[in-house]
């Protein structure tokens, strides 16, 4: 069998099948003498730079190369004739055949040499790198279309970050504006305050009886006014104090029931005509670790509003319970109630519900109260409904224990 296949082997045209290679080559194949005359080329080589069969035997290498490149081919040429070696050309380079039509199309050139009766020939095969070359101009327009959008996104997103640090700079400027305001306004309002209500003390104080019956109702209102004055300036002054961070929560040991007595005697005076405070405390044991004035006020807070939300004759509960370490504080009124509709925003700043427009108040005081109740572990709740509201506040009994 091998015997076989050695003697067909031996058979074959060599010549033949070097030629048919030649013509068939799916790149183009040229040969040149030594003066850079095409001795020799194939169909693919032809087609490829736009010729017919034929047209381009005997004619100069040269015209295959562009106008402008023709002189330094030559000298190429010239050289590669005084020291020939195989050399792939194109690789890194930018090398330029030109069509018969004149138009001009990349390449890259593979040379090699061969000698036939003391005369040495050059074979060039050239490979026509069109589709290459545009992928990778595509390639290269994309990655720079890529990097200017990304250099023009960060210098977008850099001018924004300058806006917004401008902007964050002009808001700190205003916020600490505000709170000089805020604190300078509260202050001097104050003072006046302090002086009417030292002013009706003593009316009330030196007006005689026949005098009481007449002027005690303007008197005690004058009073009244003047707290609720009074207390709608420590709502601000309180919130620029907690936003500007100077609010610490500071525990003692106090009786809850004693501060909660204490409290009712002292609202009642703002109570509505014909309206009862009354105070239940659940428990044994009164004693709790709680920051005082924080306590103070959100208790002061919610009874207060349960007096302003509800009517004439009627009647709020302060109850507080201690159970299983935890204090638990509800305040109950039978008032107009919270319309649903404003009940998830009741807690923001400056929030006023839309039945409350006849009713004094900043919209401050239960987000204060949010706030404290935050700085001392605790939270609030409420449940709402015409005629029927109670918000319950809940708090470890010893904070910090």
């Amino acid at each position: 069998m091998e015997g076989s296949t050695s003697s067909e082997a031996g058979k074959l045209d060599l010549g033949r099948i070097g030629l048919l290679l030649f013509r068939n080559a799916a790149e183009g194949l040229v040969v040149v003498d030594e003066r850079g005359t095409i001795r020799l080329h194939n169909p693919r080589l032809h087609s490829m730079f736009g010729y017919e069969e034929g047209e381009l035997d005997e004619r100069p290498i040269e015209v295959l190369i562009p106008d402008a490149l023709r002189a330094k081919h030559v000298a190429h040429r010239t050289a590669y004739h005084k020291h020939p070696a195989p050399r792939m050309m194109g690789i890194g380079m930018d090398l330029r055949g030109k069509r018969k039509d004149g138009s001009v199309f990349p390449v890259e050139i593979s040379l090699n040499h061969f000698t036939v009766e003391d005369r040495m020939f050059v074979m060039g095969l050239v490979t026509d790198i069109t589709l290459r070359y545009d992928a990778e101009e595509a390639l290269h327009r994309t990655n720079q279309e890529l990097e200017e959008r990304v250099e023009q996104r960060t210098a977008e997103l850099r001018n924004a970050e300058q806006s917004v640090r401008e902007a964050l700079e002009k808001e700190r400027e205003l916020h600490a504006l505000k709170g000089r305001f805020v604190s300078m306004a509260s202050h001097e309002f104050r003072t006046p305050l302090s002086t009417i209500m030292s002013s009706v003390d003593l009316i009330g104080r030196y007006t005689g009886n026949e005098a009481e019956g007449k002027v005690g109702k303007h008197v005690a209102r004058i009073r009244t006014k003047v707290r609720e004055m009074t207390a709608m300036l420590n709502e601000f002054l309180s919130l620029e104090r907690i936003e500007q961070g100077q609010v610490e929560c500071n525990p003692t040991p106090l009786d809850i029931v004693d501060l909660c007595i204490g409290l009712i005697e002292e609202l009642r005076q703002l109570a509505r005509p014909g309206q009862s405070l009354d105070y239940d405390h659940t428990a044994d044991e009164r004693s709790v670790t709680l920051d005082h004035q924080m306590l103070n006020n959100v208790i002061t807070n919610l009874v207060t509003n349960a007096i302003k939300y509800s009517h004439d004759k009627d009647r709020i509960m302060l109850r507080t319970v201690i159970a299983d370490g935890r204090l638990s504080i509800s305040v109950m009124d039978r008032g107009m109630g919270i319309p649903l509709e404003d009940q998830q925003h009741l807690f923001e700043r400056f929030f006023r519900g839309s039945n409350a427009t006849t009713i004094q108040g900043t919209g401050l005081g239960l987000n204060l109260v949010k706030r404290y109740l935050e700085t001392m572990n605790g939270t609030i709740e409420f449940t709402s409904i015409p005629g029927n509201t109670v918000f319950t506040v809940r708090l470890p009994q010893h904070l910090g224990k």
